[in-house]
């Protein structure tokens, strides 16, 4: 009969190796040397594993009972896991190696895929979060998930958050979160505003503590001037939750270095407290451009602060150099607004700006044509 199964899983060479192994880890004590150096063949062929490492996880191998190392990498593979992805797990999770598919791994995989993670999405969270392998579907795993559908409302938000943040199925802080949660209320935030918060900043309620957390609501209001009842008020928390008051404050200078004052970068702040997150070294080329290049002041750019975040060189200068000849060519009946130029899709750009003059500036037209194919050409 057991020779009968081992031709239903295993074949070739791999059938007698692994016949082999099953045999000797089901009888004496004296087999465990055997027993140890063909599972060390084994990871080290078919995973890639070091020698070192190969006898760290076989040293883990219990000895009274059939290993399958083979159908559990198996499964993994058929969900989407390479090589290297599957040499992680075993590596953090040894015990995985030995795990009953069909009891232990598959009804955890067939929950997650049901609550809609899979492909790409299972194997992220599986990686950032290893320890899930083991951790029991009933005990652990479904209590977490119905906490954060109390928190997130949907499961829509659910898996948004747990693709953002592995850990969110680890060990939760049930009362830091709750306390968290009724500080957003406190400031403002309804039940919906709070779930969508937490879906995109999920490590900013389940990690931090209460004391923290509120001193960065009162910064929002206090330091960077957004009302509590402003839309961009969850903007400015986040970027509060993810960059030192010292970062912010080396932008600021930055801005004040090019003749920004105070009532401009407040200003900028309140339409879009997300431009803060870009580096010094973008906002000081935009800077550059907007200003020593183009002449803006900080009254036009404080108003329209995601010109910051265009791409220089994908869009800002391309449509900018259309402008610039149009406006010389007096062919632009238009006002002339790099602001309202900017936010234009690419084909309203191409039908407000191009197609009226490309009779008239044919070199011009083919030659942003050929950007934008270039731009969009798949790598």
């Amino acid at each position: 009969m057991l020779a009968y199964i081992y031709k239903i899983h295993l074949s070739g060479s791999r059938t007698v190796l692994w016949r082999s192994l099953l045999q000797y880890s089901t009888t004496s004590p004296t087999a465990a040397p055997q027993h140890k150096c063909l599972l060390e063949d084994y990871l080290i062929n078919s995973l890639g594993f070091s020698k070192p490492e190969a006898i760290f996880v076989s040293n883990k191998a219990p000895r009274l009972k059939p290993i399958y190392p083979s159908l559990a990498v198996n499964f993994f593979e058929n969900l989407g896991f390479s090589k290297t992805h599957i040499k992680i797990i075993v590596s953090s999770c040894p015990k995985v190696l030995w795990s009953n598919v069909d009891k232990t791994l598959k009804p955890k995989i067939r929950f997650l895929q049901d609550l809609g993670i899979s492909g790409p999405a299972l194997v992220k969270l599986l990686l950032g979060y290893k320890p899930l392998i083991y951790r029991g579907l009933d005990s652990h795993i479904k209590p977490r998930i119905e906490y954060l559908r109390q928190v997130l409302n949907t499961d829509e938000r659910v898996v948004v958050a747990l693709k953002k943040y592995a850990l969110l199925l680890g060990n939760i802080e049930y009362e830091k979160v709750d306390n968290n949660v009724l500080l957003l209320q406190k400031y403002g935030f309804s039940k919906e505003k709070v779930a969508t918060f937490i879906a995109n900043s999920p490590m900013r309620i389940f990690m931090t503590s209460p004391e923290w957390f509120e001193k960065r609501l009162q910064l929002v209001e206090n330091y960077l001037g957004i009302p509590r009842e402003s839309a961009m008020f969850p903007y400015g928390l986040k970027i509060l939750c993810g960059l030192r008051k010292s970062t912010i404050d080396k932008k600021f200078d930055i801005l004040r270095s090019y003749g920004w004052s105070n009532e401009d970068i407040l200003r900028m702040v309140r339409c879009l407290p997300l431009f803060l997150g870009l580096s010094e070294t973008r906002m000081r080329k935009s800077l550059d451009y907007f200003m020593n290049e183009l002449g803006y002041t900080p009254d036009y750019l404080a108003l329209r602060p995601f010109l910051f975040t265009l791409s220089l060189e994908k869009r800002i200068k391309p449509r900018n150099e259309v402008l610039k000849i149009l406006s010389e060519k007096n062919l632009n009946t238009r006002k002339r607004d790099l602001g309202k130029a900017m936010c234009l899709t690419e084909s309203k750009f191409v039908q407000d700006y191009l197609l009226p003059y490309k009779d008239e500036l044919p070199d011009v037209f083919e030659s942003y044509i050929k950007k934008l194919e270039q731009k969009y050409r798949p790598l």
